[in-house]
């Protein structure tokens, strides 16, 4: 039998409130060495506590904080295998470059020709060679967050915490470093938590994605899951854009439901949560824009959802973002994403099909 590998990380039963506000309320995660997890969620979701309580900023109400096997739970920052790379970055102006980078070596006590040779090392790792004489403002924004990154690195934390790192920068900028970031990641093979808002961002670079709202976990999975198959209804309609039906179970055999929906009646594949759910149980089924097909375009083993009045076209490039009314007396509203080539007008009726597979049971 292969022996089961201890987690590098794990937080258990971390809860943080606030006099009477919880911000996080039984939150429990394994993360695994040399892997890429992304705390994803709205303001006030509890991901940047959370973050905070692994770094040891911010003190758990209640749970532990585990990291390579040792209780953590009550270690400062400095003391534990961790480091931060701050959205404000947090580099000192008076600082040469190397010096910057240097520093938490610095306060490690390793000497001056050791660390400047560890700050180089990491700044040609981050595209900053040569780079070590110059100062924090001869940087572009882009520049400074290498310089914060390579800082984390250089001192070789088990666990690099990034706090909503690329969310100063411009969009362009923000694409490029979320590549570099995979990249470094990699080569370096250290476990990475990652704070964001931004879904895009998180399926860019995860490996696994933890969806949080109001404190607790909604959902967690690798990014195609994620995406593809919701968990919840919460999950489903935060991860872009996504067309919810309303539901009822007509019949239910083992994990396979027949639903009722505005679209037409479905054979579908629930999950775990749908095992209780008896006839007459009201849900949802979640199916993404692109997953639904005009007639022309549609997979054999579509299945027709009726027609849809197009009531609003814009045009992406790759492909046509369509508003659509659907359902009997066009009571449903369902957005649509159609070739770019079909040259569509508003007001056409169109007949559109879907995959039963495409279609996500939501039971909360």
């Amino acid at each position: 039998m292969a022996e089961t590998k201890e987690p590098l990380v794990r937080l258990e039963g971390l809860c943080k409130s606030y006099d009477t506000q919880v911000a996080v309320e039984r939150f429990d995660l394994s993360i695994a060495k040399g892997e890429f997890v992304v705390l994803l969620g709205p303001s006030g979701s509890g991901k940047t506590t959370v973050l905070s309580m692994l770094g040891g900023f911010t003190e758990p109400s209640e749970g532990r904080v585990l990291i390579e096997g040792a209780d953590v739970t009550a270690l400062p920052p400095a003391k534990r295998p961790t480091a931060t790379v701050f959205q404000d970055y947090a580099l000192f102006p008076h600082m040469s470059v190397r010096a910057n980078v240097g520093f938490g070596l610095a306060m490690r006590k390793v000497s001056r020709v050791a660390r400047d040779i560890r700050a180089d090392e990491v700044l040609k790792l981050v595209g900053l060679e040569g780079f070590g004489s110059r100062r924090v403002h001869q940087l572009s924004g882009g520049q400074r967050q290498r310089v914060a990154l390579a800082r984390a690195i250089a001192v070789k934390p088990a666990v690099l915490l990034l706090d909503e790192p690329l969310g100063a920068l411009d969009l362009a900028l923000r694409r490029q470093m979320q590549e570099e970031l995979v990249h470094i990641q990699k080569r370096l093979g250290t476990s990475f938590v990652h704070v964001t808002h931004d879904q895009e961002e998180a399926m860019s670079v995860a490996d696994k994605i933890v969806v949080m709202n109001k404190g607790r976990v909604e959902d967690r999975g690798t990014p195609s899951r994620i995406y593809r198959r919701p968990a919840s209804l919460f999950t489903a309609t935060f991860m872009g854009e996504n067309n919810i039906l309303p539901a009822k179970l007509v019949a239910r055999s083992g994990d396979e439901l027949t639903v009722e929906t505005a679209l037409g009646r479905f054979l579908l594949v629930g999950g775990e949560d749908a095992s209780a759910l008896q006839p007459g149980a009201a849900l949802h089924v979640a199916l993404r824009p692109e997953q639904i097909f005009p007639a022309a375009t549609a997979p054999e083993d579509a299945v027709p959802l009726g027609a849809a009045i197009l009531t609003e076209l814009v045009f992406q490039g790759t492909h046509w973002r369509a508003h659509a009314k659907a359902g009997g007396k066009g009571a449903l509203d369902l957005l649509l994403r159609l070739p770019p080539d079909l040259a569509p007008a508003a007001g056409e009726a169109l007949d559109i099909l879907a995959r039963p597979q495409d279609m996500t049971v939501l039971t909360r």
